[in-house]
């Protein structure tokens, strides 16, 4: 056998390009189990280029006549061929100056041939297992290899050209980075009208589909074979099979860049597809846990935000009720002026009388407006905290998609234990949410604002019939409510009553109806105070219920996301480091004049 001896400036690139898909293959180790498959791949890749072996890989559907093709190329009827899947394993054909019978290796998974019409030195052609086949370990092999070639020549059948797993082959060696050459076979099925179509079709489906405009010939495998004019990259043939034409594009390509320098290249370009295909995973990793890094450094700003959003509507439902409680002033100084006067004074008070009387025309629809108000508050709250808490939920659950990736990573254990906080979280916000019901909250504050109402209303017309009983001196029917106006009277205006006569009368129930004034305004401010605090208690609650979250449930979570994002652009950050490494090795690549020898193995 014979392998590609590199001297000079180009052996030391490939000792570097070696290094290279270690350190990426290492690198990437870091994504768990998701990576296990890359790096093989990865490490495989840089035994190939130890061994210096230039791999061009037949890969297409079974029956697409592979096998046939290369036999074709070689001139020589080596492979089994047939209309049944025939390739079980990976056929290798290495270069040697004479034909040799085939060997086993690998457990009978690689069967290694020699042969004198590889193309050149140092040039390997392998045919794969076919895709589509029934044997799911063909197909197995067949990727393998895909991701170790230096070239892929992809076989179709004219008669069945662009299968789904055509398709799938396709974008995998092209986001493998390799090189593609498309190869229509078996046209001798074909009339000259119905080439020209099927090379269309496939034209067509490959750049619309793939996205990729790879060079494309049509070719009759089995009509080259018959001339067995053999040689990867020989010279023309003279016959009209199309493997001329393959053969002269081969010839041009490895004339201006030679196989040694191709294979360099072709498997830096996978090196830079893996990088790619990592640093987009770990860029989408970052973005997401950005945006939730984002709002967590948003919350505490977003917690006092809507904290300042209850304290505004909480002050404009104050100055709803005010407006209530300035009415209900207004009425209750009318109601004393009209009934805390002389003539009334004259006969004994019915508390009953006067309490139905107040209720009716000073209390009256009072209640109802407050409650509405305050119903119209509570609502208001419980929209505002369901949304928090269903932003909360939206958000922890994209975060839990997250972590889920990282439970195949070597740091699975720490973060899976970070999941089951972040359900805990999960869980406890929906119960949050599930919480909130309108017409409880709603109903909660009715009571408190009918009872201290009802209280009111007690306590003022009592204070009314408390004054007519000191001044007639009798006790009224039902409790008096003994009061500081009481006092007064009895004690100091009572005998200036006596005194006075007429004026002093006057200026008396003036008096009284002054303090009466200064009461009804104490107590209304009494009640109004008590509202506003049932109000705060309840936003107060509220606001302790959304900041306690946030400091016990949420901080923990979320300081594990400061780790996570750490970590994940630690990782884009060795990632960019070796994609500089790849782009200077290149660099210095396209600089040099390769000048190769080959050395022969027994």
């Amino acid at each position: 056998m014979t392998s590609i001896v590199l001297e000079g400036p180009i052996a030391e690139l490939r000792e570097q390009e070696i290094q290279l898909l270690f350190d990426i293959a290492e690198e990437i180790a870091k994504q768990g189990a998701e990576a296990e498959e890359d790096r093989q791949r990865l490490k495989l890749s840089a035994s190939d280029l130890r061994d210096m072996f230039f791999m061009v890989v037949i890969v297409g559907e079974f029956n697409a006549g592979k096998s046939t093709f290369v036999n074709a190329l070689l001139g020589d009827e080596i492979l089994p061929t047939g209309i049944t899947p025939t390739t079980e394993v990976i056929e290798i054909i290495r270069y040697g100056d004479k034909s040799k019978k085939p060997v086993m290796k690998e457990q009978d998974a690689i069967r290694e041939w020699t042969h004198p019409n590889t193309g050149a030195p140092g040039v390997v052609i392998v045919d794969t297992p076919g895709t589509g086949s029934v044997f799911a370990k063909h197909e197995r092999i067949a990727k393998q290899f895909l991701s170790r070639s230096d070239l892929v020549l992809f076989i179709m059948s004219a008669k069945k050209a662009f299968a789904q797993t055509e398709k799938l082959y396709l974008e995998l060696a092209r986001d493998y980075g390799k090189k593609i050459i498309l190869i229509v076979n078996q046209i001798d099925l074909l009339d000259k009208q119905e080439r020209k179509e099927v090379e269309a079709f496939v034209r067509q489906q490959i750049s619309e589909m793939m996205n990729i405009e790879p060079p494309i010939f049509t070719v009759s495998a089995k009509q080259a074979l018959q001339k067995r004019s053999g040689g990867l990259f020989s010279r023309n043939s003279g016959d009209d099979s199309g493997m001329d034409a393959i053969r002269s594009y081969l010839n041009q390509i490895f004339e201006r860049i030679p196989p040694a320098k191709q294979k360099l290249i072709a498997q830096l370009d996978f090196a830079d597809s893996m990088i790619s295909k990592y640093r987009t995973k770990i860029d989408d990793r970052i973005q997401l846990i950005g945006a939730d890094q984002a709002y967590v450094q948003e919350l505490q700003e977003e917690l006092q935000n809507q904290a300042a959003r209850l304290a505004e509507r909480l002050d404009i439902t104050m100055q709803e009720l005010q407006r209530v409680f300035d009415e209900l002033r207004a009425r209750g100084r009318k109601f004393i002026a009209a009934n805390l006067t002389i003539t009334r004074s004259l006969r004994a008070p019915d508390r009953n009388e006067i309490q139905e009387k107040f209720e009716k025309e000073v209390i009256g629809n009072a209640i109802t407006q407050i409650s509405d108000i305050s119903e119209e508050y509570v609502n208001a709250v419980v929209d505002s905290s369901r949304r928090y808490w269903r932003s909360i939920i939206e958000r922890l659950n994209k975060i839990e998609a997250v972590l889920e990736q990282e439970i195949g990573t070597p740091d699975a254990g720490s973060y899976a234990e970070q999941r089951a906080a972040l359900q805990t979280a999960i869980a406890i916000a929906d119960a949050e949410l599930k919480t909130y019901r309108e017409d409880s909250l709603a109903a909660s504050l009715r009571d408190i604002f009918a009872t201290n109402l009802s209280r009111f209303t007690t306590s003022i017309t009592g204070l009314v019939v408390g004054i007519f009983a000191l001044v007639l001196g009798i006790s009224a029917a039902g409790p008096v409510t003994a009061t500081a106006i009481g006092v007064i009277g009895t004690l100091v205006v009572g005998p200036a009553l006596v005194a006075g006569g007429a004026a002093g009368t006057l200026l008396y129930w003036r008096k009284l109806r002054q303090d009466a004034y200064d009461e009804l305004d104490a107590r209304l401010q009494k009640l109004s105070e008590s509202y506003r605090q049932a109000l705060q208690d309840m936003t107060d609650r509220e606001r302790t219920r959304l900041l306690q979250y946030g400091q016990e449930i949420l901080s923990p979570v979320f300081s594990r996301i400061e780790v996570l994002s750490k970590r994940y652009q630690e990782q884009r950050a060795a990632l960019i480091q070796l994609s500089s490494k790849s782009q200077k090795i290149r660099t210095e690549l396209e600089r040099i004049q390769v000048q190769v020898e080959t050395t022969s193995e027994n």
